[in-house]
């Protein structure tokens, strides 16, 4: 086959699978405004443009209930327990459009953030272009099948923009300058600041030391709350701390499958409800508790001993923050499957990985499990065959996979004797 070829046959294939997520996913997505998800952030933007101070009762059910039917001008049932108040400016730049137009704006929206979240990742691992195609298209069209993403566009989430923003401080920490070392954090502040995401990697960079990064966090973060609050007030924030914390802490729909969390399958297992979970295996709320802060210290204890993000080595940055980023979603208090968005870097690091090493068949077919657990379908978790006893073992498999997707690259830094393989990065990268 010619080169000439070559390039025509990779563009037009590219071509093909982004039309088909164009048609099949993006177009329905933006034509349906009135989704749970969608109806919060744009009833939340709404209030802040037209009467900031009444945010502070968003967190009264009955009340925001009546708000979304009103700016929807159709009952679409949601809440905004658990959601901070600066999640409020997520919205507000297209809020004053009607339900339909800003939905459209929002997708389209959206699905740039995706792409633009690849292509910064694509720089920061240094992929190449591919017969010609550059590795953002290449790789847009190569992960068209990543469900989570899909998933957020249909819910109409905030997610693709929390994994732009973690793309960039992802690509901050891979390509790292003395001068700049500080920037990721900025988008890692936006990202708690918005919607609460990305709490998992604040302690695992704390015992990184990566002191400057943290107080841009900080920084950003606290700007971002003082924007806030310079329209709402600040009384809405001991409203929202309180029932955040109380939610997290007593809602027991949080054990519902559709939240893919350790906490969730703790609680599933071990908590009993007449309503939201009337079979569990046994009512041990202590044991509910335990078990995920177990596995929270197991996975940070080893995470923060195996780090390598100073490293002069391309691979040990890269395996480092895709360990970070595998659990982000699994160890949260609260996550859905559209959450799994944000993991999307660690997926791409590991393959990353495996493809320019010597991994043994082993390694490919794990791989290619915990992505395919972390892509599975709602419709297979949500089955209400696997909500009674031990059979909601089964409705886990994001957790499942991501945590294997972790273990991989938790044991990928210590592999051949507790050294990584060697590095093909350019010689000379300066440390953080």
């Amino acid at each position: 086959m010619s080169t000439a070829l070559r390039k025509a046959t990779a563009w037009a294939s590219c071509a093909v699978l982004i039309g088909l997520f164009t048609w099949l996913v993006v177009r329905p997505a933006a034509a349906n405004p009135y989704t749970n998800g969608f109806a919060t952030l744009y009833t939340e933007s709404r209030i802040l443009i037209e009467s900031p101070r009444d945010l502070r009762r968003v967190y009264e059910n009955d009340w925001f209930q009546q708000q979304i039917d009103r700016f929807l001008g159709r009952h679409v049932l949601d809440i905004a327990q658990g959601q901070p108040p600066t999640m409020s400016l997520m919205l507000a730049p297209v809020a004053w459009l009607s339900p339909a137009r800003a939905r459209l704006v929002w997708i389209v929206l959206s699905t740039l953030f995706w792409v633009a979240g690849l292509a910064a990742l694509a720089n920061g691992l240094a992929l190449r272009s591919l017969y010609g195609v550059p590795a953002f298209v290449w790789l847009t069209a190569a992960v068209t099948p990543y469900r989570p993403i899909a998933e957020n566009l249909k819910r109409g989430q905030g997610y693709a923009l929390m994994f732009f923003l973690l793309c960039l401080a992802v690509r901050s920490m891979l390509r790292p300058t003395r001068r700049r070392a500080w920037t990721g954090g900025v988008f890692l502040g936006l990202m708690f600041a918005l919607k609460s995401a990305g709490l998992w990697l604040y302690p695992l960079l704390t015992a990184a030391r990566k002191w400057r990064l943290l107080s841009a966090a900080a920084a950003a973060a606290a700007t971002a709350a003082l924007v806030g609050a310079a329209l709402a007030g600040w009384q809405i924030w001991p409203i929202y701390v309180d029932r955040a914390f109380h939610w997290i802490a007593t809602e027991p729909s949080n054990h519902v499958t559709a939240y893919q969390t350790v906490a969730s399958l703790a609680g599933h297992l071990f908590v009993f409800h007449p309503v939201w979970n009337p079979s569990p295996v046994r009512h041990l709320p202590a044991l509910a508790k335990a078990l995920p802060l177990l596995a929270m210290g197991i996975v940070f204890v080893i995470s923060a001993r195996r780090q390598r993000l100073d490293s002069e080595r391309l691979e040990e940055r890269a395996l480092t923050l895709g360990m970070f980023v595998a659990p982000l979603v699994a160890m949260a208090p609260i996550g859905e499957g559209y959450h799994y968005t944000m993991i999307f870097p660690a997926v791409l690091i590991g393959w990353w990985w495996f493809l320019r090493t010597e991994a043994p068949k082993r390694n490919w077919l794990l791989m290619a499990v915990c992505t395919a657990l972390i892509c599975t379908p709602q419709q297979y978790y949500g089955s209400s065959h696997l909500q009674a006893g031990w059979l909601a073992l089964l409705a886990y498999p994001r957790v499942y996979g991501a945590l294997m997707l972790w273990g991989l690259l938790a044991h990928a830094m210590v592999a051949r004797g507790g050294a990584v393989v060697p590095s093909t990065a350019r010689r000379g990268e300066r440390q953080a």
